[in-house]
């Protein structure tokens, strides 16, 4: 008993270290132009999600509110409609080009994310929860937007399945720190992190 009170311990106390330490820095510093070959493309989709810090951060909050719901349905459909909505997301980016406010777009999700997992915590399974939830989904779609403003065009195809297992992976890695963290620090540590990336950005 007290090995397993340690050990989560440790998991909420390195959750919330990576969490706030993720708002010192925005998702694209640090990144050079993708390159174009297959492997390179595919490897930077992976890495861009998980490098890129506002991006970690709101997909570690997916993960948090799929940990807020009893039936693994319910959890599986979280976390692979945020998949879908980011890969609409990088389609609408490559095609469009348009990047007006989407950065100040990717910031607001993260509060979202935020409210989202709070209301879960304190209404349980009502209306309103559930549309905060679906908005957080919804705005994950602005985290592939910027990818897709960055993807070379002739690597996007290897690009975008790299993408998916990188937020993949990330929103797994946040529905397991939801069984470990204490549910009254998730919401808050999502909101202090969005803070932090305001601030720096």
């Amino acid at each position: 008993m007290v090995k397993l009170i340690h050990t989560r311990s440790l998991v909420s106390s390195g959750s919330a270290a990576l969490l706030l330490a993720s708002g010192s820095a925005m998702a694209h510093s640090g990144h050079g132009p993708l390159e174009s070959g297959v492997f390179s493309s595919f490897v930077s989709g992976i890495t861009h999600p998980i490098t890129g810090l506002d991006h970690l951060v709101m997909l570690v909050g997916v993960g948090l509110i799929a940990a807020q719901y009893k039936q693994r349905h319910q959890q599986v459909r979280i976390v692979l409609a945020a998949l879908f909505s980011m890969l609409l997301g990088l389609g609408f980016g490559a095609l469009s080009g348009f990047a007006t406010g989407i950065e100040t777009m990717i910031l607001a999700s993260v509060f979202v994310a935020s409210v989202a997992v709070y209301s879960r915590q304190r209404a349980g399974s009502n209306s309103w929860s559930v549309v905060l939830s679906v908005l957080a989904v919804v705005a994950v779609m602005f985290h592939g937007w910027a990818h897709g403003l960055e993807a070379s065009a002739s690597g996007l195809a290897a690009f975008a399945p790299g993408m998916l297992v990188g937020a993949g992976l990330l929103a797994m890695s946040g529905y397991k720190l939801g069984q470990y963290l204490n549910p009254k620090w998730q919401s808050a540590l999502l909101a202090m992190s969005g803070t932090l990336l305001a601030l720096a950005s």
